[in-house]
């Protein structure tokens, strides 16, 4: 599952000085090096405005989801091969086989039912099981099944696709003088908000006084907030590569003599997600780049890096994985690489299968190109900067390939969303 976000409120006594939601005051441990510069995003006004409570990434550029006549869907061709299409699809029907009869999605002002979508993944199953070709596919498909598309404030009915990979980070089984950051387990006292708790963030924890409240955010947690509890999972010179571990949600930690485990997401800390990225380019500091090429250059910063990380306050907890497993999606299934895509539930089931049309990057050595591609892909999973309906991330799978052109995956595209009729 990928990751999720949020920011601790700071109290501050009166006639104290308002600090800006990047650089709260710190505990004496955390304290910035003696020396270390002031930071240059201490007078960046996008960043001293936002609220305690204010997320900070891409707005959502999609409104909704609506039904659409069978004619607007594209001719169904698909660059991968069919077992993938095959694996998402029993997924899905998986997925629904485990849900009561009773439970229940909205899609488009719609309403359906668990046994509607076993039905859906089931003829689906069939279908693609066959020999059809494209122009007859689609025929079925229109007369079938009733077809939705995540449609654009502007009208054009565009979605904004980006692509996630299982991250690989570099670690060592215990501290030392270079990696003094560890990757964490879940802490005992983590509680997994509901509906009826009355709070607006996912995960947190119960204070001294009984009161529900966010868990530590980033900064407290590099203060030392979790120190002592047995947490420790690995460590790693760079808090930028936990926080690439985190933002992908799942990931192979590599020690140095060539062994690994893999880590899986296991909650989070309640907080906003805040894209650090954005903010560096919002304020001007650095010009719009890969994500991959993002984290190398915060690998350079020396005692800044940690400052710069400090600025999303979002933090997630993973536990450990079998070595030989695939990362997990929010429907407990494994992710198909190419195919399985993270959605915001709110507007978008789990468990669908979409037709997804768009542009992606082509990796081939040093080099990168792009190309128009169509395929279907099914909703499992979801991410905490995955807002609105409009917004799509492609998870590509693990290794270098999948870690360059995930990393440069961010076009407009179209997302048709089939339910039996």
């Amino acid at each position: 599952m990928k990751a999720a976000a949020l920011f601790f409120l700071l109290t501050l006594p009166a006639g104290a000085a308002q600090q800006p939601w990047y650089a709260p005051q710190l505990p004496a441990a955390a304290a910035p090096e003696p020396g270390l510069p002031a930071d240059t995003l201490d007078a960046c006004p996008k960043l001293t405005k936002l609220k305690a409570d204010e997320g900070y990434a891409d707005a959502p550029a999609v409104r909704e989801v609506s039904p659409v006549d069978s004619a607007a869907l594209p001719l169904p061709q698909d660059d991968l091969d069919r077992a993938g299409l095959l694996e998402i699809l029993n997924a899905n029907l998986d997925y629904w086989n485990a849900r009561p009869d009773t439970a229940g999605v909205k899609i488009g002002g719609d309403s359906y039912y668990a046994p509607r979508l076993r039905s859906t993944a089931k003829a689906l199953l069939a279908l693609f099981s066959s020999d059809l070709s494209p122009e007859d596919l689609r025929k079925a498909l229109a007369e079938r099944f009733r077809i939705y598309r995540a449609s654009a404030d502007d009208g054009s009915g565009k979605t904004v696709i980006t692509g996630y990979y299982e991250a690989e980070i570099p670690v060592t089984r215990a501290p030392d003088a270079e990696h003094k950051y560890p990757v964490h387990l879940r802490p005992a006292d983590l509680v997994k908000t509901t509906a009826d708790m009355g709070v607006d963030f996912d995960y947190g924890r119960y204070d001294e006084t009984g009161a529900l409240v966010r868990h530590y955010a980033t900064r407290e947690i590099h203060a030392g907030a979790l120190e002592g509890q047995g947490l420790d999972l690995v460590w790693s010179a760079h808090p930028g590569q936990i926080m690439l571990l985190q933002i992908q949600g799942s990931g192979v930690l590599r020690f140095p003599d060539g062994d690994h485990l893999r880590a899986g997401f296991d909650g989070a800390n309640g907080h906003p997600y805040r894209s650090v990225q954005k903010a560096l380019i919002d304020c001007g500091e650095t010009p719009s780049m890969s994500f991959k090429n993002f984290i190398k250059y915060l690998a350079t910063q020396g005692p800044r890096e940690e400052r710069l990380v400090d600025l999303n306050p979002r933090y997630v907890y993973f536990r450990q994985r079998p070595k030989d497993s695939r990362p997990y999606g929010a429907i407990g299934r494994a992710l198909t690489p190419g195919r399985s895509i993270a959605i915001d539930p709110k507007h978008i089931p789990y468990g669908l299968l979409g037709l997804l049309k768009s542009r992606r990057p082509v990796a081939s050595g040093e080099n990168l190109s792009f190309k128009d591609f169509s395929r279907f892909v099914a909703t499992h999973d979801t991410g905490s900067a995955i807002r609105g309906p409009g917004r799509v991330d492609l998870f590509w799978g693990t290794g270098p390939t999948a870690e360059t052109e995930a990393s440069s995956m961010k076009a407009s595209g179209e997302l048709y969303l089939l339910i039996e009729k």
